[in-house]
């Protein structure tokens, strides 16, 4: 399974942690680099733990954190640990959960098995706690060793938990080699006891925590004190008080990248027997549509009922789908602790027939199926704890990918409620607790009355407008479509009729108005009728109508055609690894104490040789030999811009220079062989800068006319995919960002802001996000893609590129590089593109509205 960008960035960012707190220690480099803007930027340590890194990375419901957590068992292995194959305590909140963890992890097909077994060559194990007894003492040696647990299960008082503290004679071997230290459990005698709980002790697991905020008790951190750590790394979608949050991912990233379903569409019913059967409505629609995709899809409802003592119990409800709704029994399953009619079954089966799902709580979590698209709630919804895990189980989209039609991107809700107001304000904490920023739950709430109950007084209304092409009727529901004239004229495009238009009618109209209508200036005809009819309460962004925002890209053409300027395409054709000098200055040698000294991302870092007292007790690997170390760190540093064979050649030519010129002896560069693998992905990293700063100022001074802006390369900013990582949440509102989010703005930031979207040329505007390629527009450096802050479409048509920088950066190396690439980016443009460089005071003393009103004129 290919990472999605976010899931790219988080283990980066989880990467370049781990490698700091090695080198400057663990509370600097998590002040230095955390990425979490409303969480504490105070790293708090737990007792008696305070040298393990424990930082949470906080991801919402839909993310794949499972898949992550995968991921990081390999990142923590090399950036901080510094081993081949840890020993990883894998921590879950629930046996439900549990149980679904280990039938992943323990199946070789499935995506996250297939993460672990890509990291560590397949020499992986995975166990439940209850098999710790099948564990050899080479296992330990040869392959990545993971447990899956429940914290009960390390609990004293527990049943598992005296199993994994108690003397258990087939761990007897393991205990030949470990020393009598002073934290490992003796008995009553004050005999060292052979226990699981004494070997991971001794071990020093890496512990991975999922849903991580189940376990912030004290009697969860008495576990951890026990089992010493080397590490903790927590995924939750909704971090405790006291996690140390490095990293936060929004759901707009997950909605850009296709991992969820939004908005979610709700719809509220003064009675359950309403919602029920809106909901079958509902589902049977998206049938129908689904049988248009190219993948197969059989949407589901998931009913939440009420507990026995109540109203409408599970027995109601399979009741009134039986007899009322004429369902056929074997479309249903029942799934609550008693009836576990989904187990063993396949629901992404095209032969199973389950459409509907009834609950009360017993798949609020373990439970994912994407095929899941409506959450009818006929509980009271201001009573239950447990819609939100409910509801969750309705966002996860098929395949993790878009659907061709629209309203399969959504989800649906249906709640049976005396007020739609106490629904919104639900479904919308529901939303926050899954990890959902507040102005995102705003955002992605579609609130639509009930579809088959509604008042008879509703106002409607006749629209009357001109489009050019034919609209597509069909996909609208039956009633509206009868409702519609469409009469073509003689002087060109087509009278378009809506009579009797409902508020539902409207809404349904601008949802579905990219099918509807192709061409974007009818759908900006059509929306402005709606508006002005006020069948919203907020007016709709320029995204949402369907207007289309084009940015063209810099390009290169050596004589065989445009190519997109990709940092690549600035590499000379003679770039070549073996022609840079296969050295590292970082590395010395102080033979009078034995002494490396090892300059390393700017830190300093000592090590000592193998031959040392200390250096023995590490337990260096000295059997290896040259060969086999250049392959280990070839596996290691695999590049797609370099030949293997150049980088084998590479890696031998610095071995050799530093035994032979620096006299390291090999079993020292064994040992050192993690941070060795470092030191040269900076060296080539550096060589290949070198490479890059020559092709940018080989086009830049030399050959400029190669650079071109082909309007055929151009980016899109595309409907519903903006995955700002935090949002704006100020007082400013503004009028004609293209997108109805705002990416989050420094006060300076803002300032320039306000001066575009007041601009009179101005038709619209977008907040950049960095680190996201696919869905905003960026320009190439030699070191990585710059991302101009805003990006503006004037009224006449022409493309305005901003980067607003503060005093401190104005002048630096880096800036300099950017202006000379946006300035570039514009002179090709033949005047279709502007770039500035903004400052809040520039060198001839123009303020900062100066600056950009010059641009935009």
């Amino acid at each position: 399974m290919e990472l999605k960008t976010y899931q790219k960035n988080t283990l980066n960012k989880l990467t370049a942690f781990l490698e700091q707190a090695r080198l400057i220690g663990i509370q600097p480099s998590f002040e230095k680099l955390q990425d979490a803007k409303g969480y504490s930027t105070k790293y708090d340590t737990l007792k008696e733990l305070e040298d393990v890194p424990y930082v949470c990375l906080r991801l919402p419901t839909g993310g794949g954190k499972t898949l992550l957590s995968s991921y990081s068992i390999s990142t923590a292995a090399n950036s901080y640990l510094e081993q081949e194959y840890p020993i990883v305590l894998w921590l879950v909140p629930t046996d439900i959960i549990r149980k679904q963890t280990l039938e992943v992890l323990k199946n070789p097909l499935h995506p996250n098995r297939e993460a672990l077994d890509k990291q560590f060559d397949g020499h992986v194990a995975v166990y439940d706690i209850s098999e710790f007894t099948q564990l050899r003492p080479h296992n330990l040696v040869e392959k990545t060793n993971v447990f899956v647990a429940t914290f009960a299960a390390f609990r004293v008082n527990s049943t598992d938990g005296r199993k994994v503290y108690a003397h258990n004679e087939n761990l007897e071997p393991h205990f030949s080699h470990i020393p009598s230290v002073d934290y490992l459990e003796r008995d009553e005698n004050g005999t060292l006891k052979f226990s699981f709980a004494n070997l991971l002790a001794y071990s020093r697991p890496l512990v991975v925590i999922d849903e991580a905020h189940n376990h912030a008790s004290k009697l969860s951190v008495e576990v951890l004190q026990r089992l010493r750590p080397s590490a903790i790394i927590e995924f939750t979608a909704t971090p405790a008080t006291n996690s140390n949050v490095l990293y936060k991912v929004s759901a707009s990233e997950l909605k850009a990248e296709d991992m969820i379903k939004l908005p979610v569409r709700l719809i509220e019913h003064k009675s359950w027997e309403d919602a029920v059967t809106n909901a079958i409505q509902t589902r049977q629609r998206l049938e129908e549509v689904a049988q248009a995709e190219p993948a197969y899809i059989r949407p589901i409802v998931l009913f939440q009922a009420e507990n026995k003592d109540k109203e409408v119990t599970v027995d109601v409800i399979l009741n009134h789908l039986v007899e009322q709704e004429e369902i056929p029994r074997e479309q249903i399953a029942i799934a609550t602790g008693e009836q576990r009619e989904l187990d063993g079954i396949n629901l992404f089966d095209p032969q199973c027939p389950v459409r509907y799902v009834i609950t009360v709580q017993a798949l609020k979590e373990g439970w994912d199926c994407s095929f899941a698209y409506v959450f009818c709630s006929l509980a009271k919804v201001q009573s239950s704890k447990d819609a939100e895990q409910l509801l969750g189980r309705v966002l996860r989209m098929p395949y993790a990918k878009r659907r061709k039609h629209d309203d399969l991107n959504r989800a649906y809700a249906h709640v049976a409620v005396a007020s739609w107001h106490e629904a919104v304000g639900k479904i919308r904490d529901n939303l926050i607790g899954m990890g959902f920023e507040d102005v995102e739950a705003n955002a992605n709430i579609d609130y639509m009355p009930p579809l088959f109950d509604i008042p008879p007084q509703e106002e409607t209304e006749t629209l009357v407008f001109h489009v050019e092409t034919v609209p597509k009727v069909e996909t609208l529901n039956l009633a509206l479509q009868g409702n519609i004239a469409i009469i073509e004229k003689p002087s060109g495009g087509y009278e378009v009729t809506i009579r009797d238009a409902g508020k539902t009618d409207l809404q349904e109209l601008v949802s579905k108005a990219t099918e509807v209508f192709t061409d974007a200036n009818d759908r900006v005809q059509l929306v402005k009728k709606v508006v002005s009819a006020k069948a919203y309460t907020r007016p709709l962004t320029l995204s949402e109508i369907g207007e289309v925002f084009s940015v063209p890209q810099l390009c290169l053409d050596f004589g065989d055609g445009p190519e997109l300027a990709e940092k690549e395409t600035f590499l000379p054709n003679s770039w070549d690894l073996l022609s840079f000098p296969a050295t590292l200055e970082a590395f010395q040698v102080n033979h009078e104490t034995h002494v490396y000294e090892i300059d390393i991302q700017g830190t300093k870092l000592s090590e000592r040789a193998v031959g040392t007292p200390e250096a023995l007790a590490f337990g260096s690997a000295t059997h290896w030999t040259q060969v086999q170390l250049v392959h280990w760190l070839d596996r290691k540093l695999r590049q797609p811009d370099v030949p293997y064979e150049a980088l084998v050649e590479y890696i031998r030519r610095v071995l050799e220079h530093l035994q032979v010129q620096k006299q390291v002896k090999l079993p020292d560069l064994v040992k050192l062989r993690f941070v060795l693998e470092k030191l040269l992905r900076e060296k080539i990293a550096a060589n290949r800068k070198k490479a890059y700063d020559a092709g940018i100022q080989h086009v830049l001074i030399e050959t400029e006319h190669v650079a071109i802006v082909a309007p055929d390369e151009a980016m899109t900013f595309l409907p519903g995919r903006y995955p700002a990582k935090s949002c704006y949440h100020g007082r400013v509102l503004f009028n004609k960002h293209f997108y109805p989010l705002v990416g989050d703005m420094n006060k300076e930031e803002v300032d320039c802001a306000q001066i575009i979207d007041s601009h009179k040329n101005v038709k619209m505007w977008v907040r950049n996000i960095e680190r996201y390629r696919e869905f905003s527009f960026w320009l190439p450096t030699a070191t990585d893609l710059f991302y101009p802050d805003f990006v503006v479409q004037l009224t006449d048509g022409r493309i305005a590129a901003i980067e607003y920088k503060g005093k401190p950066y104005e002048t630096n190396d880096d800036s300099k590089e950017k202006d000379n690439i946006g300035q570039l980016w514009a002179r090709r443009s033949n005047g279709k593109c502007l770039f500035l460089m903004a400052k809040k005071k520039d060198e001839c003393g123009k303020s900062l509205y100066q600056q950009i009103d010059e641009l935009l004129n």
